[in-house]
């Protein structure tokens, strides 16, 4: 194992270059668990969303999917005074009784929950979720804040098989693999896409206005599906028209809506797909009704903001306050045509080349913002397969394996790139983990820059401050192999299923949740 003390200084001018906080470097010994929350269901997937009652954690398992927010999972920490430090090998301590029969839950009829999304509305008090399930169907539900505070109201929207969306090419027997809710460059929900293997359809948020259940307040479905009562639209809008597309030759692992400011990033580009050969492929947005002029000048002026100052605008943008004639909700209503692009980059070739890229599998990805170059960046994880020996033997053995992209989405022209600059790294291979859990399974990024990979019950760190192209063109080798300061700063008793971050700071270092067995667990990542 490496040695989780080593970890080179990063001089500040670096850290300028890069557009990342200077925050500390992550330690092993820096990591603080504050406790672990045991659920009534299993966890396979979690995110979370800042709403006006806190920070709140969403975890799916089974059929269910829980809310709990992540002052609730501190509690134990606040009443004693000092937190539950631990460093990585040690096991959480469970929470004094089980409080999960508090926690508000939603059952998802149609199959097994297998993969979320969440996204901040317009008003700022409610957040519209998506959920894929092993029996190619979708889930839409809402989280509101309770005037009360408290944890909040979980409200479905719709559950609706993805056959009749796609001309039968997902049926109830594929697995949703990955699903993502997209916003238009004003901030308005505009579309939710989902992904299976070989499928990946992207369906306008109106579709869904039939569907509304009555425990879906009335104010969340005039944000989410129909025009505000300010509007001078007076007639049912029209909806964009259904996209979709199969592929045979690789499988898709992620859909990913590039978005900024709680917007989308580009105009021109609506979604990014990642397939498990490294390929990666683009959804154009083209204006086929409304006025692209005011779309985009809104959308300029709104990227143009510092982002607290755009978080404060996406908390005035309600149809009910005195700002309304200039929020997103107010702009007239723009329809969209999607298109595949033939533009496609291949993060594994450019990054290994073509003989190396052949032993290479894309796990998973995820996208950030870069402030130095503004632009959006890409993080693949996966697994690289070899040759090894053992007793005179020689078998296939995995080691983790990612990557770091220079611009994938681009403000303006991003199609028009014609070459991806990759960086590519293996992480350091631990004894802990049985030979076939070696890989990354799932990467995260923060807003401070620090990318969270997973691989088995293990949770690695990087500070991306600190991978800048300049190092990683000079510690590259020809198999594009170069190790790198991925850190090992977590373990837990089972698989983990995916981290969260979350707004939440202690001491001014922010938090993360961490999904794993049938429990949530709180770290801090920083140097304490």
């Amino acid at each position: 194992m490496t040695d989780l003390g080593s970890v080179a200084t990063v001089d500040s001018s670096r850290r300028v270059r890069t557009g990342f906080p200077s925050n500390p470097p992550i330690f092993a010994a820096g990591v603080r668990k504050f406790i672990s929350r045991p659920l009534s269901h299993s966890v396979d997937a979690i995110c979370s969303v800042e709403l006006p009652c806190g920070s709140v954690v969403l975890a799916a398992g089974g059929c269910v999917v829980s809310a709990e927010l992540v002052s609730s999972l501190m509690h134990p920490y606040k009443q004693s005074g000092a937190p539950q430090s631990s460093f990585p090998h040690s096991e959480p301590t469970a929470a004094t009784g089980d409080s999960s029969s508090e926690m508000p839950t939603l059952i998802a009829s149609s199959g097994l929950i297998t993969c979320m999304d969440i996204t901040l509305l317009p008003g700022g008090a409610t957040a519209l979720c998506a959920m894929g399930t092993s029996s190619g169907s979708l889930c839409l539900f809402v989280v509101e804040s309770r005037p009360t505070g408290g944890t909040p109201a979980l409200c479905k929207v719709s559950e609706t098989p993805l056959c009749e969306y796609t001309d039968g090419l997902i049926s109830a027997e594929d697995i949703v693999v990955d699903v993502c809710i997209g916003l238009d460059p004003a901030g308005r929900p505009e579309f939710v896409s989902a992904a299976t293997s070989n499928v990946v359809v992207v369906i306008d948020t109106q579709y869904f206005d039939d569907s509304l259940k009555a425990n879906a307040t009335e104010a969340v479905s005039r944000v989410v599906v129909r025009p505000p009562p300010h509007s001078a639209y007076t007639t049912e809008r029209p909806f964009s028209e259904t996209f979709y597309a199969s592929f045979s030759a690789t499988e898709v692992v992620r859909v990913v809506a590039p978005q900024r400011h709680h917007a989308s990033f580009a105009v021109d580009v609506a979604l990014l797909i990642v397939f498990d050969n490294g390929d990666l492929r683009y959804v154009t947005r083209h204006v086929v009704g409304g006025s692209l002029q005011i779309l985009t000048e809104h959308h300029r002026q709104r990227q143009l903001r510092h982002s607290k100052i755009g978080l404060d605008m996406v908390l005035r943008d309600n149809e009910f306050s005195s700002n309304a004639s200039r929020g997103p909700l107010a702009l007239p209503h723009v329809l969209y045509a999607y298109s595949l692009s033939a533009v496609s980059h291949n993060v594994c070739t450019t990054a290994a080349g073509p003989n190396a890229a052949a032993h290479k599998v894309v796990n998973s990805a995820a996208l950030f913002f870069d402030a130095a170059t503004e632009q959006m960046r890409l993080v693949v994880s996966g697994t690289e397969t070899h040759l090894t020996e053992h007793h005179g033997q020689q078998a296939y053995g995995t080691v983790g394996w990612w990557a770091l992209t220079g611009g994938v989405v681009l403000p303006r022209g991003t199609l028009e790139q014609q070459h991806l600059p990759v960086w590519g790294y293996d992480m350091p291979v631990s004894s802990k983990l049985l030979r076939e859990r070696q890989g990354l399974a799932s990467v995260a990024v923060t807003d401070a820059g620090t990318a969270l990979f997973v691989s088995g019950n293990e949770l690695y760190a990087c500070t991306l401050a600190e991978v800048t192209p300049v190092a990683a063109i000079s510690a590259c080798n020809k198999e594009g192999g170069a190790c790198t300061t991925l850190r090992q700063v977590h373990s837990c008793g089972s698989v983990i299923c995916g981290v969260a971050h979350t707004d939440v700071r202690v001491d001014g270092v922010s938090a993360v949740v961490v999904g794993f067995g049938t429990s949530l667990a709180v770290l801090q990542l920083g140097k304490v």
